[in-house]
């Protein structure tokens, strides 16, 4: 019996580190943070060189055609991220208003790896919500935490 509980644990503990998430660079937040005013200004030539990307990185006209998708980056936040693991990569989602609604649009980076980006898409906020909600590893580089702050007494 001790050794088929024991073999069992084993298998539990095998289990649980073949799932376990890379390690996700603190630096991969702050350059999405980054991009996010540079896609807004039309730096296109500087995302190619401030996102490390594993492969090759996209192009500045990759970058000017993948901005038309956004219906406005003017005013955009950069104090909110979070970072999610869909299961096999990291998504750092950098939301270009401050996230007070779904339809908030998103420059979503994903990560293989943890410590450099090998894909961007475009998406909204309750996408990246739902996303959220059905990962175990979610990781806020500034939590939104909406609504008006109260005071309660004691």
């Amino acid at each position: 019996m001790k050794k088929w509980i024991c073999a069992v644990l084993a298998l539990m503990l095998i289990g649980a580190t073949a799932l376990a998430a890379p390690q996700l660079s603190d630096s991969l937040f702050s350059s999405a943070k980054q991009a996010v005013g540079y896609l807004a200004s039309g730096e296109y030539e500087r995302l190619v060189t401030l996102l490390p990307f594993s492969d090759v990185a996209p192009s500045a006209s990759e970058w000017e055609s993948f901005a038309a998708n956004y219906s406005s980056l003017s005013g955009v936040q950069s104090d909110y991220a979070v970072a999610f693991y869909t299961g096999s990569v990291w998504v750092v989602a950098v939301p270009v208003q401050v996230p007070d609604s779904g339809s908030v649009e998103v420059l979503a980076l994903s990560s293989d790896d943890g410590v450099s980006f090998n894909g961007y898409r475009y998406a909204t906020w309750s996408q990246v919500e739902s996303a959220c909600q059905q990962s175990d590893h979610v990781i806020w580089n500034e939590e939104y935490v909406g609504g008006t702050p109260t005071v309660v007494a004691d």
